[in-house]
């Protein structure tokens, strides 16, 4: 029997096609029977993304044209990412075999790359040691040292994800291999010799490795006992090896089917055979991969039922197919130059637009517009697809100023959060010595109460401004500010020439100004404490400085907090809840904790964070968002913006 596997053309809503083919009983096999609505919860399906899962299930609704369905079950094996929602989700329906059980935990993120710093840091010394001269032996510092194991992490999960090994790196080239190329080799003995026996010895494996393993034991049991009802695997491309297999026992079932996004059935033999492995590049190579992998022809892959696509969408779908033709067959284009209608081509194009922007921020001046005008017109979906993470928060800013909260589907750095920029602030003061700048910076923050109503803190805060460092200012660190306020107080009353609006200030202003930098100096004690000593501390020490220094920082008046939660402003919401996560495990005895100075510990906290993202639970417009490539593939919206795609 061969696999029912099934495509929707490129331009057809993918989600609304196989929710509707479902429904019309062309799924798993085309020209069935309309499926009974109570047996739709037999129908098992697997997405790449929990975002298309669901969308899935609005689409299923719309559809359907009911109010409420009892729809399939819907799994999201997070082919995009390294989460393991799927894997969470099997207990519900689809479950791993017993063997699946028996893993062993992955280790946490955090984890992994304090453990790589120190086999970085190790590496490091040891070429110090060797080879004095090398370039590679300087800039050891704690910071640069989670940048490069960050790095690593990230390699060794594309090495996982592919499950490819690395033990023929060194006949990669000739045994006249330069020096550079000897010490590379040298330093990847951490991801080939180290870090597999780290984990060994500690019974871990990686998240990637674990994920692997689940959806290869979920492979194994769908093969060996066959589920009830339908198994269609949908949108997923097969871009991890392990999906191939599961998708491969899927196709072997008698009610197994695949649906395929965008397969190219019109491209010529000769350029769809050179797609793999020359051209990787190519916007078909995945599907040309998994295919091959699959053992199916091109030619045995049909149109879903329902999702055939209109003549414009056809030849619009030609011309991009021709446009994105292999390199090695282009000769091709002069046959299709001359036999093609220009006018014609000219009218399927008609709504797609180019806007050459001259600059980063005119370009999401002209998105951000764009998508307002979208959501003016009733009832009009419209995103922005983009891999540029600095446009898509430019364009979401903006949009933000006209009242319009975006989805964007990779969430906000953390660091720009209203938590991170408070946590970053107070170790920013404390590295800098309490320089103006980065002082008045922290009394401005939402976040900094010190147990203070709001507008006293900001009315305390200006005084001190307008006292301490609107004249020539020199001191260092608190004691220094509070110096200059004793200072400018002796100045007042001696007679001597004041700032203006020194003048201005009250009694109460300039007594306020006083217990601020009071309680300033209480808040910092533990900060202030380890910045006094010179020797190497462990990480966690700092970190517990820094967690309780904010913490007061953050407290609020006994009037205002809440005794029933008791819950320090600095930890609500999605960011506080992450920013907690992050120091509950930072602190944890059984973390890494490696020495540094106190000079090093604000690099390197920002670099463990560095690339910490917190999707935020609030309100969004239902009609705009903002995706990543990969979650773009599935989507239609009726206004479809590409940015940062000049490739």
């Amino acid at each position: 029997m061969k696999p029912r596997i099934f495509t929707v053309p490129a331009g057809v809503p993918f989600l609304p096609a196989l929710a509707g083919a479902i429904l019309d009983g062309n799924l798993p096999a085309a020209g069935g029977p309309k499926p009974d609505p109570l047996a739709l919860p037999d129908i098992t399906l697997m997405l790449p993304t929990r975002r298309a899962a669901r969308a899935l299930q609005e689409a299923f609704l719309e559809k359907s044209g009911a109010r409420a369905l009892l729809s399939p079950r819907i799994r999201a094996i997070a082919e995009g990412d390294e989460t393991s929602a799927f894997m969470s989700a099997m207990a519900e329906g689809l479950s791993p075999g017993a063997d699946a059980l028996d893993l062993p935990p992955a280790i946490s993120p955090l984890e992994r790359t304090l453990h790589l710093m120190e086999l970085v840091r190790r590496w490091r010394e040891a070429i110090a040691s060797a080879r004095p001269e090398d370039e590679a032996a300087g800039n050891n510092t704690p910071a640069q040292a989670a940048h490069l194991a960050t790095e690593l992490a990230g390699l060794m999960d594309e090495i996982e994800r592919e499950n490819v090994a690395l033990s023929g790196l060194k006949d990669l080239v000739p045994d006249t291999y330069s020096e550079h190329w000897k010490l590379t080799l040298e330093f990847l003995k951490i991801v080939t010799e180290a870090w597999p026996l780290h984990l060994e010895s500690n019974g871990q494996v990686s998240t990637v490795d674990r994920r692997n393993r689940l959806i290869l034991a979920e492979a194994r049991r769908v093969a060996s006992s066959a589920p009830k009802g339908p198994v269609i695997v949908a949108g997923v491309t097969g871009s991890i090896p392990a999906t191939v297999t599961l998708m491969r026992a899927v196709a072997d079932l008698p009610n197994g089917a695949i649906v395929l996004p965008q397969l190219d059935l019109d491209l010529d033999d000769e350029s769809w055979n050179r797609i793999v492995p020359a051209h990787p590049e190519h916007p078909q190579f995945g599907l040309k991969k998994l295919l091959d992998s699959l053992g199916v022809d091109r030619r045995d892959v049909s149109v879903l039922p329902g999702a055939e696509p209109d003549d414009t969408l056809k030849r619009r779908f030609a011309f991009i197919s021709e446009a994105m033709r292999p390199a090695a067959t282009t000769q091709q284009w002069h046959d299709y130059t001359q036999a093609a209608d220009a006018a014609l081509i000219e009218q399927t194009l008609k709504s797609v637009s180019l806007i050459e922007a001259p600059s980063s921020h005119d370009e999401a001046e002209a998105v951000a517009l764009i998508l307002r005008q979208a959501v003016d017109a009733p009832g009009r979906t419209a995103a922005l697809v983009s891999p540029d993470r600095l446009l898509a928060r430019r364009v979401a800013i903006r949009l933000e100023a006209w009242g319009i909260r975006v989805d964007d589907s990779a969430g906000r750095p953390f660091a720009k959060t209203v938590p991170g920029t408070f946590l970053d602030l107070v170790i920013n003061a404390a590295m800098e010595d309490f320089a103006p700048a980065a002082l008045m910076s922290l009394l401005k923050h939402p976040l900094c109460r010190m147990g203070l109503k709001a507008f006293d803190v900001r009315r305390y805060g200006r005084a001190l401004e307008i006292s301490a460092v609107r004249t020539p200012y020199l001191g260092k660190g608190l004691s220094g500010v509070a110096a200059a306020l004793e200072k400018s107080e002796r100045d007042r009353l001696e007679g001597e020439r004041l700032h203006p609006a020194a003048k201005r200030l009250w009694d109460e202003d300039r007594a306020g100004a006083d217990d601020l930098v009071t309680r300033l100096q209480t808040a910092f004690a533990p900060l202030e404490a380890l910045y006094g000593k010179k020797e190497p501390r462990e990480l966690r020490e700092f970190a517990d400085a820094h967690l309780a220094v904010a913490e007061a920082l953050a407290a609020l008046p006994a009037d205002e907090a809440d005794p029933q939660t008791d819950v320090n402003p600095l930890w609500q919401g999605e960011a506080g809840e992450a920013a907690n996560t992050f120091f509950l495990a930072i602190t944890s005895a059984s973390m890494p904790s490696p020495l540094i100075r106190a000079s090093e510990y604000a690099d390197l906290y920002r670099s463990l964070l560095a690339r910490e993202n917190v999707r935020e639970r609030t309100a969004v417009h239902p009609r705009v968002s903002i995706w990543g490539p990969f979650e773009a593939r599935l989507q239609q919206p009726d206004v479809l913006i590409l940015g940062s795609l000049n490739e």
